[in-house]
């Protein structure tokens, strides 16, 4: 009996310490800012200071891309990196750096417009578009490049931002500004 009594007065009392805990702890403002802290959600990025950072590095790309400078240009691309050109063909890091090596490729006078950047909240991670002008020699044919270009950058432990991913799209004739909207159609007039 008196063991019942126990074990009895014992989950009373734990029941009480669940029941006070359990109520103020939802309720309790005073503690939420620490409870947040516990989330694992990582405090959001400066943007701008992101963009900065990315438009940067596009920047410094471009230049090295002008002088044909593979081994510049090889620490701009992530050791994953996939390129999918104008013509749809798929281009490894490895390969993307040995046309420009082999002077198959070359590039001048690019330069880039009009550039978009969406970051992640965390600031690691961004995707960037812009148009991109200039002349492109590939196999010795030199052509006028007039493309919309989209990167997917990642930013890397030791390594700063990189490119993981690019698509380039020509453009045949003017290019479309993204505000423009072209007017619809009449609806057919019913007889």
């Amino acid at each position: 009996m008196r063991r019942i009594i126990i074990a009895v007065s014992m989950m009373i009392a734990a029941s009480m310490l669940l029941v006070s805990c359990g109520g103020a702890a939802g309720n309790n403002a005073g503690s939420k800012p620490a409870n947040a802290a516990n989330t694992g959600t990582a405090p959001a990025a400066d943007k701008a200071a992101v963009e900065g950072e990315i438009k940067k590095t596009i920047e410094d790309f471009f230049a090295a891309l002008n002088k044909g400078d593979a081994d510049a240009l090889a620490k701009f691309y992530s050791d994953d990196y996939t390129l999918i050109d104008q013509n749809g063909a798929v281009q490894t890091k490895a390969a993307r750096i040995e046309a420009i090596k082999s002077g198959k490729v070359k590039m001048e006078g690019m330069k880039f417009a009009d550039l978009k950047i969406k970051t992640n909240p965390s600031g690691d991670g961004a995707v960037a578009t812009a148009s991109v002008s200039g002349k492109t020699t590939f196999d010795g044919k030199a052509e006028e490049r007039n493309s919309m270009v989209t990167w997917v950058l990642g930013k890397m432990k030791d390594k700063g931002w990189q490119f993981v991913n690019a698509q380039i799209t020509d453009i045949k004739g003017e290019a479309p500004k993204a505000d423009d909207k072209k007017p619809e159609a009449a609806p057919p007039a019913n007889k």
